[in-house]
């Protein structure tokens, strides 16, 4: 196996990739009690338009997601039921560009990983199983479409990406889900889930090497598929107008929601990680609890603690969604622009604000590292290179507002903006 050494923390990772492609990260943490491990398919919601062998496959959206439920459902068993018997908690969701099957538990740790691997790499599928999955699918849908901050978030990330994969919802919609057939669920299968588009994580409570055999064991009794080609196709057309994008919901107050998609090239690996922590940085100065910005609209009582901002570097694309619940809508659009148009002038003013932002930062992520769940969330296998949360705190550590001040630059300059707006009916517009 290799090792990766994080002296500074004194943590070991070990990798290894196997003969049939999956590639295997594992870390021991002294003093735990619990194991957690996610396996990982690099495939996501995103990835339904591909080349296969030369020839162009277009499937419904929401097949990824559809595709994760439908590795729970087997012939005559409950997967569920077995993580519950062996006293583990399991779980999976699907992302963008990811989908992600775990397990946390303190005991039969060699049981759950058999589970695991077994499930995922087994796979059970029907024409009957495949139709009623489609109603369950739908219900989640519909619930969603009731809840108002999805629905601001993914309108807002279809406004920014209008006529491509980013502007469905992760799940799909009612129509596109109708249209998934039992052999759209075995080609995506056959295509991404494959040891070599896979890796699995583990942290926590475990002795490499005996863990190491366990796998291997599991995937000695599994035939390796036929080699494939597959070339991921994604074209983003760029916006078609700038205003604001006005939905009606059951709302108590107005949720204005502000989109910035980034337009300029990000790189990959660790710089992509050193990316993404500087875009970060940046609204934190100036969107935060402590920045002046936050307070001065904190206290015109424009925002209240329903204000929050999310940043998405993902394989290909990169987006922001600043959203909050207000009173005054469209005085907080154009403050928000204000602010953000006046950010590369006055961020190298901020150097004591981005030492303190960087000392909080630090502490947050000394109480993740107790935390073998949060460890697994926070890695990524599938950048080019192994990520883990030591890395990004190096990272941290070496950054500067400099930096900072630079990678926001270029994002501003080049982003196109949309601006969302969910109200009811009778509800005025300031």
């Amino acid at each position: 196996m290799e090792l990766i050494d994080y002296p500074n923390y004194n943590e070991k990772l070990y990798v290894q990739k196997l003969a049939n492609g999956l590639t295997v990260y594992l870390q021991p943490k002294a003093g735990f009690n619990k194991t957690t491990a996610v396996l990982g398919v690099n495939y996501g919601s995103i990835d339904s338009e591909f080349m296969l062998n030369g020839e162009k496959v277009v499937q419904p959206a929401g097949i990824a997601h559809f595709l994760e439920h439908k590795m729970f459902d087997k012939k005559d068993y409950d997967v569920f039921e077995l993580f519950n018997k062996t006293g583990a908690r399991s779980n999976a969701f699907t992302s963008f560009t990811k989908t992600n099957y775990l397990f946390s538990t303190a005991e039969s740790v060699k049981e759950n990983l058999d589970i695991l691997l077994d499930f995922v790499q087994i796979p059970y599928f029907t024409q009957q199983k495949v139709e009623r999955e489609k109603g369950i699918i739908d219900q989640e849908i519909n619930m969603y479409k009731n809840d108002p901050d999805n629905q601001a978030y993914f309108e807002t990330i279809a406004n920014l990406y209008p006529h491509s994969v980013l502007s469905n919802d992760i799940a799909g919609d009612v129509p596109s889900v109708d249209k998934i057939t039992l052999e759209d669920v075995e080609l995506a299968y056959n295509t991404f889930y494959r040891p070599e588009n896979m890796s699995l994580f583990i942290a926590g409570k475990l002795d490499p090497d005996q863990t190491l055999e366990w796998i291997e064991a599991n995937q000695a009794r599994k035939q390796s598929p036929e080699p494939v080609t597959v070339k991921r196709l994604m074209t983003l057309p760029q916006t078609d107008s700038e205003g604001i994008h006005r939905s009606t919901m059951d709302v108590s107050r107005p949720k204005v929601t502000l989109g910035l998609r980034g337009n300029d090239p990000v790189p990959k690996g660790r710089e992509g990680l050193k990316y993404e922590i500087a875009i970060s940085a940046m609204f934190d100065l100036f969107l935060s609890e402590n920045s002046i910005e936050y307070d001065k609209l904190y206290h015109d009582e424009i925002i209240d603690d329903s204000f929050s901002w999310e940043f998405e570097n993902e394989r290909g694309f990169h987006f922001a969604v600043i959203s909050c619940d207000t009173t005054q809508p469209l005085e907080l659009i154009k403050r928000l622009k204000e602010i953000i148009s006046t950010i590369p002038d006055k961020i190298h003013n901020l150097t004591s604000e981005f030492q303190l932002q960087k000392n909080e930062l630090f502490g947050n992520y000394i109480e993740m590292m107790d935390s073998e769940e949060t460890i697994s969330g926070q890695f990524d296998g599938f950048i080019g290179e192994p990520v883990t949360i030591y890395d990004e705190v190096e990272i941290l550590k070496s950054m500067t507002l400099d930096d900072v001040a630079a990678v926001a630059t270029d994002f501003l300059k080049t982003a196109t903006v949309q601006e969302g707006l969910i109200q009811n009916h009778e509800q005025p517009t300031d």
